[in-house]
C-alpha cells in the first residue's frame, strides 16, 4: 500500500519580504489550489471560532436574563421547535460518543449544538427582545451575518472558492458584530 501522506510547501506568513516555506502534511492528494485555500484558513478560523462562540455565550446569557436559566426548554422549545429538536438530536449523537462531548472546562449547552444559521434564526425570532439590546436593529445584524455566513460556508464546504479578500471581508464583518457581542460579555 502506498503512503498517501505528501508534503506541500506553503509560504510562511512571517514577513512579506522574507517568506519562508512551511510544510503542510497532506493526507489526500488534492490539487494545489486546495492547499492554497487551506493556507488562507489560518486568517479566518480564529476569528470565526471566537465570533461563533461569543455569539452563543452572549445570546445564552441574554436569553437567561429575559426568560430564566431554563430558557431553552421554557421558551425556545415552543417557539422554534425545529431548532430545539436539532439540538436534541446533536446531544444524542454526542452522548453516543462521550469522548467528543462535554469537557471538564466547558459544559456543552443546547446553544452550542446548533448551527450559525440557527443562531441567526433565534435572534430573528426573539428580535423584539434582542433588538436593540444585543444589536442596533435586525437589518444591521442580518446584513453582517449574511456576509459572515457566505464566507464561512465557502471556507467550510467549498474550500477552493475562498480568497484572501473574502477572508478579510468576513473578518471585518465579524469585528463589527463582535463589538456588540463584547458589550454583553464579562
Amino acid at each position: 500500500m502506498h503512503d498517501i501522506i505528501c508534503e506541500h510547501m506553503a509560504p510562511s506568513a512571517k514577513s512579506p519580504g522574507k517568506q519562508r516555506a512551511k510544510r503542510t502534511r497532506r493526507i489526500v492528494r488534492l490539487p494545489p489550489e486546495y492547499f492554497e485555500a487551506m493556507d488562507l484558513s489560518a486568517l479566518l478560523f480564529p476569528a470565526l471560532y471566537q465570533f461563533e462562540n461569543g455569539l452563543r455565550i452572549a445570546l445564552n446569557s441574554f436569553m437567561q436574563t429575559c426568560y430564566g436559566a431554563d430558557w431553552w426548554d421554557a421558551s425556545l422549545k415552543g417557539r422554534l421547535k425545529n431548532i430545539f429538536d436539532y439540538s436534541e438530536e446533536q446531544r444524542k449523537k454526542l452522548d453516543a460518543m462521550p469522548w467528543i462531548g462535554d469537557s471538564s472546562a466547558v459544559k456543552v449547552l443546547p446553544v452550542h449544538l446548533v448551527t450559525l444559521g440557527q443562531l441567526e434564526e433565534i435572534v430573528r425570532a426573539y428580535k423584539s427582545d434582542c433588538i436593540p439590546d444585543l444589536f442596533p436593529n435586525i437589518e444591521f445584524f442580518a446584513g453582517h451575518m449574511e456576509l459572515i455566513k457566505r464566507v464561512r460556508n465557502m471556507y467550510s464546504h467549498m474550500f477552493p472558492c475562498i480568497t484572501r479578500k473574502g477572508c478579510q471581508t468576513a473578518k471585518s464583518e465579524i469585528r463589527i458584530l463582535s463589538y456588540h457581542i463584547n458589550s454583553h460579555l464579562p
